[in-house]
């Protein structure tokens, strides 16, 4: 096997059988018919390309046939670059005079700037989405909940129609004793009647039920004004005013800062447990109102809404117990911090209440 540095057969008889015109090199040969230092060069330029084409070159894995795949692509080379990287801010921004590198437009600003603007977008567009979500859902279900409220609001004053039937209804017993020749003294006075000190008190249930949807109404508005206010914040938060990069990038910390200082992420999180919690008000009031009507609906009812309160209970906690469970509710994030405080509290001092306990059981024991 010939090494890489030697030319093969036919390169060799192609260099040797090489013809030089000299009449288009007169110049190339002197006197005494010594070759030109030119045609030395040429000659050496030519064994050398000659020597190039004859060097054994690894194979290329991403070209290979035999190359590795992953999931039916070629592995890409992880030396090759493919373009500018958009993570790579020595390519993206000027390098800095010596001396000004914290000048008003330094690199440092600018890739603060870079990073902190997808920050606060992931940031701005998860709560921005959370509240559309709510906001349209405030809207439906206080819609729902007004048309309720319309015809159950009534039962809460006095039925005038019911009061002027009852008074009809004794008029006309006054009027058959009379042809009937009886004493007028014999007929009932109507419990309806205003002028025996008639006072209209609404049932216990009719005030349960009303008052059960009225807070769910009122939740639900709330959620939806706060909803309203916390996009307001988010738009102020993100149009930073013009300037040098130095002042935008004050500007954004000292914002930054204020959010996470007023737990402005918790008023967010806030939002979707207010209009859960008014979505089971109304789910108990709805039972209590169809208890009145039917008792076999109302218990349906109640049987739903336990096993929505349970269900809702469950994804709560469950993932406080084990971290890979997918399903979440906005209390979990509200509720994993005290949780965390009571879990080390108690096992802090499991140890000394094992002791007492047993301490106290040798007493008890003894005695």
């Amino acid at each position: 096997m010939s090494s890489p540095r030697e030319p093969d057969e036919a390169s060799s008889s192609k260099l040797k059988g090489k013809v030089v015109d000299h009449t288009e090199h007169p110049n190339i040969c002197d006197g005494g018919g010594n070759v030109d230092e030119a045609d030395k060069d040429e000659d050496k330029e030519d064994a050398e390309l000659i020597d190039e084409e004859n060097v054994v070159k690894p194979p290329n894995p991403a070209t290979s046939s035999k190359a590795k795949k992953a999931f039916g692509m070629h592995r890409a080379q992880p030396t090759a670059r493919r373009g500018n990287d958009p993570s790579n801010y020595e390519d993206r921004f000027p390098e800095d005079p010596i001396y000004a590198e914290t000048a008003p437009n330094a690199r440092v600003w600018r890739t603060y700037q870079a990073e902190s603007a997808i920050h606060d977008a992931n940031m701005v567009e998860e709560s921005r989405d959370n509240v559309d979500v709510l906001l349209v859902f405030a809207g439906l279900f206080s819609a729902v909940v007004t048309t309720f409220l319309v015809q159950t609001s009534q039962s809460l004053q006095a039925d005038y129609a019911q009061v002027s039937a009852s008074l009809l209804f004794e008029l006309l017993l006054v009027q058959r004793a009379i042809a009937n020749g009886s004493p007028v003294e014999t007929i009932p006075v109507s419990s309806l009647n205003p002028q025996i000190g008639f006072a209209f008190v609404p049932t216990a249930t009719n005030v349960w039920v009303n008052g059960l949807w009225f807070t769910s109404l009122f939740l639900s508005l709330t959620t939806a004004l706060v909803a309203v206010l916390v996009k307001q914040w988010l738009h102020h938060y993100i149009a930073l005013p013009s300037g040098t990069p130095r002042e935008r990038c004050f500007v954004r910390q000292y914002r930054y800062l204020g959010f996470q200082k007023w737990r402005v992420e918790v008023i967010v999180g806030v939002l979707p447990v207010l209009m859960h919690l008014a979505l089971v008000l109304f789910f108990i009031g709805l039972s209590l109102f169809l208890h009145s009507l039917r008792a076999a609906l109302s218990w349906v009812v109640w049987m739903g809404t336990v096993l929505l309160i349970v269900a809702y209970v469950t994804v709560t906690i469950l993932p406080m117990y084990f971290p890979q469970c997918p399903y979440r509710t906005p209390l979990c994030d509200l509720a994993y911090p005290p949780y965390i405080y009571v879990t080390s509290l108690f096992q802090k001092h499991y140890h000394r209440l094992r002791q007492l306990l047993q301490r106290w059981r040798k007493k008890t024991w003894s005695q």
